[in-house]
């Protein structure tokens, strides 16, 4: 037989056998007895949904939003996960969820289940703190409850952190004994600004010897003398200049032996000269 023969016969075989096949799966498909897609085995790229809403007032990054994930018994069970709606695949159980934005922090617990995915909404009660100073400062804030700790934030001129809605002690320090308080209130969802000025006056040191500047080695020590008495600094020359707070001081001088000293109040915004004659 030729060969052209042979291949038509083939062809007319394929379409055949094509045509019962549709044929087939359609009778089956009205028959309902096609397996439908809930029928059909998935696998799951994760089974815990987390997510944070935070409004965009708050200008919150995705790096100030951090999720630890444990066990019951305190085992961390995945490494530490970022941003607003991360996703994770764990085993069957009941986890404890902690949420951290800033210096706010919230707890779930969780039943996960490797067959579903388990959805875990927070919605933090969280606000940022933003406070302005004319000069640097190291910054303190602690929220007014009993129990509550300092917290520090680095030296600079503006604090601005996230913390949990509530009332708020801010601390401003400067060297020199240099600090200043103010409360401020923080509403959830919501940015709370205040620019501050700290208070101080400056004081010059010199010490004379006939009229005219010691110009000799020498010590010099200054104390507050509001409260308990307190060191507030020491320079190691016959004059220096300082910035302190408002309050009453004393300087004592002492060159060679020989100690001399002088009381005397500084004022907010003042230049307070203090001469001593060291002979």
């Amino acid at each position: 037989m030729p060969s052209h023969n042979k291949n038509k016969q083939l062809h007319a075989l394929k379409c055949s056998v094509l045509r019962c096949t549709q044929a087939l799966c359609a009778t089956l498909f009205f028959m309902g007895t096609m397996p439908s897609m809930a029928d059909i085995p998935l696998s799951l790229s994760h089974n815990l949904d987390l997510s944070a809403e935070l409004p965009e007032v708050l200008h919150v990054k995705a790096s100030d939003i951090a999720w630890q994930i444990r066990t019951q018994d305190g085992t961390q069970v995945a490494p530490p996960l970022v941003g607003a709606s991360p996703q994770v695949t764990l085993p069957n159980g009941t986890y404890e969820v902690q949420l951290s934005v800033g210096g706010y922090t919230e707890h779930k617990t969780v039943q996960v289940n490797a067959g579903q995915v388990t959805t875990l909404p927070f919605s933090p009660k969280v606000g940022r703190l933003r406070v302005r100073s004319l000069t640097t400062a190291d910054w303190q804030v602690t929220a007014v409850a009993v129990g509550a700790s300092a917290r520090a934030y680095p030296h600079s001129t503006q604090l601005d952190t996230l913390v949990a809605a509530g009332d708020y002690e801010v601390e401003a320090k400067r060297p020199f004994g240099i600090s200043y308080k103010q409360r401020l209130s923080v509403t959830a969802g919501m940015l709370t600004a205040a620019s501050i000025q700290i208070p101080t006056g400056k004081v010059s040191l010199i010490a004379t010897l006939g009229d005219a500047p010691a110009l000799r080695p020498m010590t010099w020590t200054v104390y507050r003398l509001d409260g308990a008495k307190q060191l507030v600094a020491a320079p190691r020359r016959h004059s220096a200049t300082l910035e302190v707070s408002p309050g009453h001081y004393e300087a004592v001088a002492n060159l060679n032996g020989l100690e001399r000293r002088r009381s005397f109040t500084v004022l907010t915004d003042t230049r307070n000269q203090i001469v001593i004659a060291m002979d």
